[in-house]
C-alpha cells in the first residue's frame, strides 16, 4: 500500500470520505458500527494499523495533513463516543460487554500508535498492535 492509498482508506474508515456508495464506506470502521450488525469487523482495525505504518514517516513531518489527523481522530474520538454507556451502542446495549472491551482496546492501541508517532517514537508505537497480533495484549 502506498501512502495515497493509506490517506484513501482512512478517510473510509473513518467515514469522512464522500464517497458514500463505495462498500469502504459503509463497511469501514465507523461505518460498521452505524447501524451495528452485531460483528466487530478486525480486519478493519489491522488495516487502520497498517495505514499508519505506511504514515508513520508522515507524522515526523514539519506539517501533517489536517485530513490524516481529522479521521484518525474521529476514529478514535467516534468509536469511544458511541462504545459509552451514554452513546448510541452503549444505551441501547447493542454491544456485549466483549465487544465494547474488544472495540475500546483497538482504540486505545490506534490513539497509542499516533501519540507515539507524533513523538518520533516508531518503536513504541507499533508496540500495543504487536503484542495484540501476538496474543500477548490482554
Amino acid at each position: 500500500m502506498d501512502k495515497e492509498k493509506a490517506k484513501e482508506l482512512l478517510s473510509f474508515h473513518s467515514g469522512r470520505n464522500s464517497d458514500i456508495q463505495n462498500p469502504k464506506w459503509k463497511g469501514g470502521f465507523l461505518g460498521s458500527l452505524r447501524p451495528f450488525r452485531g460483528k466487530l469487523p478486525e480486519e478493519n482495525f489491522i488495516e487502520i494499523m497498517e495505514c499508519l505504518k505506511v504514515l508513520k514517516n508522515e507524522f515526523s513531518a514539519p506539517s501533517i495533513e489536517k485530513e490524516v489527523i481529522a479521521d484518525l481522530v474521529a476514529i478514535i474520538h467516534l468509536t469511544r463516543v458511541w462504545a459509552s454507556s451514554s452513546g448510541m451502542l452503549g444505551r441501547n446495549h447493542l454491544l456485549t460487554q466483549e465487544q465494547t472491551e474488544l472495540l475500546l482496546v483497538w482504540i486505545d492501541i490506534i490513539e497509542t500508535g499516533l501519540m507515539y508517532l507524533l513523538d518520533g517514537d516508531e518503536e513504541d508505537a507499533f508496540r500495543d498492535y504487536e503484542d495484540y497480533l501476538n496474543d500477548e495484549y490482554f
